[in-house]
């Protein structure tokens, strides 16, 4: 049977008939499906509420008498729809099509058939039950393909109708007119709750049996003929493809190419949900890669970092202007591999839409390994670096380091080359021929013998060349320098002084002045001997200059002085000698020897003469130090006080204080004076006591002496 094209003209929605908005097409499918007559018949078709607003009561729709089977097809195969518009865009959208339904009866007949189609997307989720529908009925005539078993004889019940109306709304009966198949143009919202891809479009049919039957002329007089006199199917399909939310992956890698064996790439990822129904986001669940697993957890299989995580919610594309429909992260991995491999992994990104349909996603990125060119480093030392005039014999040490970035490609060391002591294979340790491994390397040492005058010197170059495991040829090349020194001149001074340490005020000292000449191999000729106190030594004591001394030889010369100075001080002599060597190169040294000068404690006594009544004493002051001089500061008697003043019992005196006393070794050593004291006991003894210091501060010394008089 083929698809009969609706013919529309205009119509009323809200409940009020759309004359000629739907057609049906009167066809039989017979055996083969052969199209065996087909007529267009205008019928009206409602916009209207669903079953329950239309019947004015509850339903039960537990019947199975008038069922939808499907959409029918054509010989081919192919379903009888055509869509008018340009389809479901996305979920939400509307679409118009003409369809012919396979209208199927298990009922021997039933009248007055009513087609229920939601057109709302069924808010309520309960089928064409409640809400808005499109109502239709079946054409009543010709017979065939449809049928009238009303016609215009029915006593139609419970009304005042005259006979001769017209029933117009169509019946079946089985199996004369069994399926039956209605063309209907219908709009209709885009849902797809069972997540098939497919139109999903709930329908509900009513019907009435005989002798139950009223007046029908209007879809919206097509309503059950009792609560369960209908069939509901809420998850009716309709071919008519639904698209789900898409998820875009793209995947980049940076960079692209590595030189073996590897390193860090960093992977970009990016999910885009291109669907553009605005309310059907996608929650994206995961992010899986083929060679380094789940994308958002690091620290393992290479992956170091990542910035992917899940759950993300992206919203849909084109129809949410700035917004954020893509969700984008990277992950860094430690890749490696040998020249010439290729690795490319996919990043499958998996989520589910708004609507529950399941969504997944996957883009590749490539990173090429490419061949890496081998690198050797070589140092080359001197051992010494330095040689005195005029040279001897230098190790040389040459370490070779395979540094090629490539943990794949050892080098094979064909030959090592001096630029001065020729081919070193067979001299001191090194051999040719060796196999150094990526990160390993290869010493050896030889010895050869470096002259020269001052100021000369050599650099040796040695050049290492050798290949890699594909072939590949490397060298590189390393210098060490010896550098010829002059021997200079030297010498060396010492001065000591015997005694180191006298008393005061001082005395003989004898230092003795040593010069070394520390040349290994120049004599020095000594012109100049001074010293800071004595001046210069030349001709004093056993000094003399000039004086010629040979390599390690010496000259050795004393010179006795007296020296002098208070107690408690020290003396500094500082020598300096000074000439040149026999290459008429200066030389000089200098030395020092210190005398400490100690304090010598003063010393004194006193003695006292008692030679009257009216007493007259004698005080004697003695300085028994040959050091210094001493002072007495006072003379202080323990009966008769201060002697130095005529008070009290003292009625005269000659005692005057202070008074300077010089050394015992000197005149002046002592001092004596007297007074008059009068005495009044039989026997009387008093001492007088006398205070004397030094001029270098020491603590004061006090002698004294008694005197005793007996009065008979």
């Amino acid at each position: 049977m083929s698809k009969v094209n609706a013919v529309r003209s205009g119509g009323m929605r809200g409940g009020k008939a759309l004359k000629g908005a739907a057609t049906f097409a009167a066809a039989i499918l017979l055996g083969s499906q052969a199209l065996l007559s087909s007529q267009v018949f205008a019928l009206d078709q409602i916009e209207a509420g669903c079953m329950e607003e239309t019947a004015g009561f509850s339903v039960q729709c537990s019947a199975n008498d008038i069922q939808i089977a499907g959409v029918a097809t054509n010989p081919d195969g192919t379903p009888q729809l055509e869509i008018l518009d340009d389809g479901c865009a996305y979920q939400g959208d509307t679409v118009e099509f003409t369809a012919t339904f396979e209208l199927v009866s298990s009922a021997k007949e039933r009248h007055d058939i009513g087609i229920y189609f939601v057109s709302d997307g069924d808010p309520q989720q309960d089928g064409a039950v409640t809400g808005a529908c499109n109502i239709s009925t079946l054409p009543y005539q010709p017979d065939p393909p449809w049928l009238d078993l009303d016609g215009t004889n029915d006593p139609f019940p419970g009304t005042n109708t005259p006979s001769g109306v017209q029933d117009t709304c169509g019946d079946i009966d089985k199996p004369d007119h069994n399926p039956l198949y209605p063309t209907v143009t219908l709009t209709a919202v885009c849902i797809d709750p069972d997540a098939d891809g497919k139109l999903n479009l709930p329908y509900c049919t009513s019907w009435r049996q005989a002798g139950a039957n009223e007046l029908c002329t209007t879809p919206t007089d097509a309503f059950p003929g009792s609560p369960s006199k209908c069939k509901c199917d809420d998850g009716f399909n309709v071919p008519i493809d639904v698209p789900a939310a898409e998820l875009l992956v793209s995947k980049s890698a940076s960079p692209t190419q590595l030189t073996e064996p590897g390193g860090n790439v960093t992977f970009s990822v990016s999910v885009t949900n291109v669907g553009i129904d605005p309310n059907n986001s996608v929650s994206l669940n995961t992010l899986m890669d083929s060679i380094y697993g789940d994308i958002t957890m690091a620290g393992h299989d290479g992956i170091t970092s990542t910035t992917c995580s899940v759950p993300q919610t992206i919203p849909a594309d084109d129809r949410n202007p700035g917004g954020i429909d893509t969700y984008s992260c990277q992950f860094t991995v430690a890749v490696t591999g040998n020249a010439n491999d290729v690795e490319t992994d996919v990043v499958t990104a998996t989520g589910v839409d708004s609507n529950g349909n399941n969504l997944s996603g996957n883009d590749d990125a490539t990173v090429t390994f490419l061949d890496s060119l081998p690198d050797l480093e070589v140092i080359k030392t001197a051992t010494p670096t330095q040689l005195a005039e005029p040279g001897g014999l230098v190790t040389f040490s040459v370490t070779v380091n395979n540094t090629s970035p490539a943990s794949s490609d050892p080098v094979v060391l064909n030959s090592l080359i001096d630029n001065i002591h020729g081919d070193l294979n067979g001299q001191g340790t090194c051999v040719s021929g060796m196999v150094i491994n990526p990160g390993q390397s290869y010493s050896c040492t030889f010895t050869a013998n470096v002259t020269g005058n001052s100021g000369d010197s050599e650099t040796d170059t040695v050049t290492v060349s050798g290949a890699d495991d594909e072939g590949n040829p490397v060298s590189a090349s390393d210098s060490a320098t010896v550098v010829i020194l002059n021997v200079p001149s030297d010498i060396s001074m010492t001065k000591t002084a015997s005694p180191v340490q006298i008393y005061e005020p001082g005395g003989n000292v004898t230092y003795t002045y040593t010069i070394t000449n520390t040349s290994l191999v120049d004599t020095v000729t000594i012109n100049v001997l001074t010293d800071n106190i004595l001046g210069d030594l030349n001709g004093q004591g056993t000094c003399s200059v000039p004086q010629v001394i040979a390599p390690s030889g010496s000259y050795t010369c004393t010179v006795t002085t007296f020296v002098s100075g208070n107690g408690n001080t020290s003396v500094t002599n500082v020598v300096n000698s000074s000439g040149v060597d026999d290459d008429n190169e200066p030389v000089s040294a200098m030395s020092d020897a210190t005398v400490n000068i100690e304090n010598q404690p003063p010393a004194a006594s006193i003695t006292k003469t008692a030679t009257m009544a009216l007493v007259t004493y004698e005080v004697t002051v003695t300085n028994d130090s040959d050091a210094e001089a001493l002072t007495v500061t006072t003379l202080v008697d323990d009966m008769f006080g201060d002697v130095t003043m005529v008070q009290g019992d003292v009625s005269a005196t000659t005692c005057v204080v202070p008074q300077v006393l010089q050394p015992a070794t000197q005149a002046g050593d002592s001092y004596t004076c007297t007074f008059n004291a009068l005495v009044d006991t039989p026997t009387h003894t008093n001492t007088v006591t006398a205070t004397v210091v030094d001029d270098d501060g020491s603590a004061p010394i006090t002698p004294q002496a008694s005197a005793t008089v007996t009065l008979q």
